[in-house]
């Protein structure tokens, strides 16, 4: 009981920082990421990309689309389904292809949406509220993405977030799966244990 109050306060304290970020720097900083991102073998090297689509004050993934897009990329976006708390990963071709969705979140048209085989995808960038150095994860609540991470166990797992938003730990549970990469505006942080 004491860790999911733990948790509950990480990502209030955490959530608060992020959001007192000014927009001119939050922007700033997106693009950094964006471009070191883009740096990366495993996304360089990758046909197809799973980006989750920014909400409020999350680090702004448009550019990293849009770049994946002219580098001949195929862009998964996550299709929420809140009936299973699952996400079906669907190919995004323009940013007309989106509409918002559950929770307020810009997501595939459902009626058009083409889901990708889970096989098929190269890399996930994961969003979260904190990330510590281990790689380990404290997302929204959701479980969303504890849920799909299992299903594509060869494609490179590599969490986007601000620096602001690295913890020193976080208690992980068993069916959390870790990061193998983190990428902020300050560097990119390579967890020295792989924890799952």
């Amino acid at each position: 009981m004491e860790d999911i109050a733990d948790k509950k306060e990480l990502r209030k304290r955490t959530l608060k920082i992020r959001n007192a970020m000014p927009p001119g720097e939050r922007a700033a900083n997106s693009a950094t990421i964006i471009s070191m991102l883009a740096e990366l073998d495993e996304i360089r090297r990758a046909a197809t990309i799973m980006v989750f689509l920014n909400f409020g004050s999350e680090v702004q993934t448009d550019g990293l689309i849009s770049w994946g897009w002219e580098m001949g990329k195929r862009i998964v976006a996550p299709l929420c389904r809140p009936e299973d708390r699952a996400m079906a990963p669907c190919v995004i071709n323009d940013f007309s292809d989106l509409e918002t969705g559950h929770y307020g979140i810009r997501e595939p048209r459902a009626a058009e949406a083409t889901v990708v085989p889970y096989g098929e995808i190269d890399v996930v960038l994961i969003p979260a509220v904190a990330f510590d150095r281990q790689g380990r994860r404290v997302g929204y609540g959701g479980g969303y993405y504890d849920r799909f991470l299992p299903l594509v166990p060869r494609a490179a797992r590599i969490g986007v977030v601000f620096s602001c938003q690295i913890v020193p730990e976080v208690h992980a549970d068993l069916y959390d799966i870790s990061a193998q990469m983190i990428v902020t505006e300050a560097g990119i942080i390579v967890p020295a244990i792989s924890v799952s």
